[in-house]
């Protein structure tokens, strides 16, 4: 199985999310399994907040490229008004 290239990228960004909260947790003398894997976790939340927030250009969940051509289709501009 081959991943995207978004995929891959959301990945890497959940592993250095882990990494930093277990490593901090770690060198401030946080050994209990319990705790780092609360950590681990809670690394989850940012990532998966990108992944749910259509606005997030790098994970977001974004429109089929079908869509968004039918809407520029049927967009009509906006005339200027006269001052």
């Amino acid at each position: 199985m081959e991943l995207k290239k978004e995929h891959k990228a959301m990945l890497a960004s959940y592993v250095r999310s882990i990494v930093g909260a277990v490593a901090a947790l770690y060198v401030a003398g946080v050994t209990d399994p319990k705790d780092l894997w609360a950590a681990l976790v809670g690394a989850l939340i940012p990532v998966a907040a990108r992944a749910v927030n259509p606005n997030d250009p790098a994970f977001g969940r974004m429109p089929a490229a079908k869509a968004v051509e039918e809407a520029l289709k049927a967009a009509k501009p906006k005339k200027k008004k006269s001052e």
